[in-house]
């Protein structure tokens, strides 16, 4: 009887300290707490009274700029609302957002709370099937999807963008947010340092091998004559633009594409800024993009058209419905004719969208799909394209329109052509921790050796990156690419003093070559020589042994830095056929009505290589198109 009392007593004893624990109050206060996040450490300050979270608010991170947006938006604000950590992540942006829910309890921890109290379920609701109906049905809400959504709202139609993921952006929001185009009154002030006639010179001194290239060509060579008789420092037309993108990919894009492609390119550059994006006042040359025409964003990566797109947007009421979460899985077929779209919700249930007017597929490449790269595009060119090779995509960009274009009967073209990004870092793909382009580097192997040109071709310079040991370079500059690391921003919005502080993507900084190259594991001397080569045909001194003709400045002041990069997956040139109104094409010719692509998920374009900075000019020019096309039926 005893043991069975005292049994009792532990009992009770055990349950009052439990409920006490669960009712027990935390200390009122301001707490933070510093996670890893997917990029590096992120750190979520959490303001507490003693019965509730009363806000949430992410201080320092260094994820992706415009992907990390949603999530620090959207979890926050769930997290407050149900008093509770077991919230849904933003889809697409799942470690990140995993990231400051960890930081959440931490802090919550730290301010005395017991966490089971803020774990409780959240109810949901039942979402039932939806059936609605627009003018435009858009599927992907990517760069060429919220391009076509503005164009379509602009000319009074009512459109419906999905999107498989949680946020807008699809992978335009990890790009560069470089545009190239034609416009002379910056490229006449340009900082450059030799001519680039020659690249005019060579391509005109082809033979042309269809009425079209002669025609081209023949009106650039008038072009250029008129220019050689002026004082401007660098040549350039929409003419010459799309022939030398048409080169550039081994001619194996469409030719007259690329004319309406460059033609439109200004006009298009104007109507985004009217939007409210802003460039820099400088013109410059992207690395791939093999001229001096790239316009760069003032926003970090591709934030500064969404926040252009999405700001036009919301001024149009009801005109225009996103449903996030949403996945395009079939196109609805009236005979001949695409008439809508099935989709499918995040929680399972079926939405039926009604187009009155037109479908409009944007829903990007396939780079980040593993299995389709390798039955499209390995090759002889390329004979690993598994999974060892990582991606700059985004999770959501799983070439999913292709094949809903395909089975509604479109052809498919160049599916083979692929494009590696030779600047990815090693370990994540991502791209926006690229502190500059080519222009005031040089890349070099573990040797310490230049190996490849960096103002050429993408793919040329992945392909040599590959053949080098262990198949990584390393991009070197020296102050005098960066005077201030303190206020001088990467891609990604963070100084380069903080990546260095933090050890992130393997930044590494010296007081002189020597001590670089020993921190590298190179020979001092060798490194030392190959810089000083550099900077002898920086100065015209000599011609560049491996072909590059673009040079800004030497690399001579220290301290010198220097950072790990490697190929990725990064753009899928082949896709949709589709004519210069973005009308998908059957193999025979033929347009199937209603149903128009845009962006990465066609196929014409780019041929074998895309010259960088020629997506986004893609994603706003035949964006536009598509959306005003299918806006009046035509």
């Amino acid at each position: 009887m005893k043991n069975k009392l005292m049994a009792l007593v532990l009992a009770l004893c055990v349950l009052m300290s439990l409920a006490c624990g669960a009712s027990a109050a935390m200390t009122a206060g301001t707490y933070s707490a510093t996670v890893s996040g997917m990029h590096g450490p992120m750190t979520v300050q959490v303001t507490v009274s003693e019965d509730r979270i009363e806000s949430v608010e992410v201080t320092e991170n260094v994820e992706t700029p415009g992907l990390i947006d949603w999530p620090m938006r959207e979890i926050p604000q769930e997290v407050v609302e149900n008093q509770s950590v077991n919230v849904d992540t933003v889809t697409g942006v799942t470690v990140s957002s995993r990231a400051i829910l960890s930081g959440v309890s931490k802090a919550l921890e730290e301010a005395g709370a017991n966490l089971d109290d803020f774990k409780k379920p959240v109810e949901k609701e039942v979402a039932e099937d939806e059936e609605l109906t627009a003018d435009v049905i858009i599927v992907g809400g990517g760069g060429a999807g919220l391009a076509a959504a503005v164009a379509a709202t602009d000319e009074g139609a009512s459109v419906i963008v999905i999107e498989k993921t949680g946020f807008f952006g699809g992978n335009a929001i990890v790009s560069g947010g470089i545009y190239n185009c034609p416009d002379p009154a910056l490229q006449d002030h340009a900082d450059i340092t030799s001519s680039l006639d020659s690249l005019v010179e060579d391509a005109l001194a082809e033979e042309p091998v269809s009425d079209l290239h002669k025609q081209v060509m023949d009106t650039v060579r008038e072009q250029f004559e008129a220019y050689k008789q002026t004082d401007k420092k660098v040549f350039d037309s929409p003419e010459w633009f799309a022939l030398q993108t048409w080169n550039g990919g081994d001619k194996v894009g469409d030719l007259d594409m690329l004319l309406t492609f460059a033609e439109n390119a200004y006009p298009s550059l104007e109507w985004i800024e009217g939007m409210g994006m802003q460039f820099a006042d400088k013109i410059n040359s992207a690395s791939g993009s093999l001229y001096m025409r790239t316009h760069t964003a003032v926003m970090p990566n591709g934030t500064g058209y969404f926040k252009a797109f999405e700001g036009n947007l919301a001024t149009k009421g009801d005109l225009f419905t996103a449903m996030m979460d949403t996945t395009g899985k079939s196109l609805i077929m009236d005979g001949d004719k695409v008439v809508g779209v099935n989709a499918v919700g995040k929680d399972g249930h079926k939405v039926t969208l009604h187009a009155n007017k037109g479908v409009i597929l944007a829903t990007g490449g396939f780079a980040g799909n593993v299995e389709m790269r390798m039955k499209y595009c390995q090759s002889e060119k390329w004979p690993d394209l598994s999974a060892k090779v990582g991606t700059t995509n985004m999770p959501g960009v799983t070439g999913d329109g292709i094949y809903m274009a395909e089975n509604a009967g479109a052809e498919l073209i160049n599916m083979d052509q692929i494009q590696l990004l030779p600047y990815a870092n090693p370990w994540t793909g991502a791209t926006s921790d690229i502190t500059l382009t080519y222009s005031a580097s040089i890349y070099v192997n573990k040797n310490g050796e230049r190996f490849v040109r960096e103002d050429g071709r993408r793919d040329e310079m992945s392909l040599g990156i590959i053949a080098q040991p262990d198949g990584l370079m390393y991009q070197v500059f020296s102050a005098d690419a960066v005077p201030d690391p303190k206020t001088g921003k990467t891609l990604g919005d963070k100084t380069l003093s903080y990546y260095l502080e933090n050890h992130l993507a393997g930044y590494v900084q010296a007081d002189t070559i020597e001590e670089l190259a020993e921190t590298l594991g190179m020979d001092p001397e060798t490194l030392k020589a190959t810089i000083d080569d550099f900077n002898a045909c920086v100065r015209g001194e000599k011609t560049d042994d491996y072909g590059r003709i673009t040079f800004t400045k030497e690399l001579k002041t220290g301290p010198w830095y220097a950072y790990p990069r490697k190929p990725a997956a990064h753009h899928t040139m082949g896709g949709v056929n589709v004519d210069k109104g973005t009308h998908a094409l059957r193999a025979d010719g033929t347009q199937i009505e209603g149903l128009y692509c845009a962006g990465e998920i066609t196929g014409n374009l780019h041929g074998a290589n895309r010259l960088g900075g020629n997506a986004i000019v893609d994603f706003c020019v035949f964006g536009r198109i598509a959306g005003t096309n299918a806006a009046k039926g035509e």
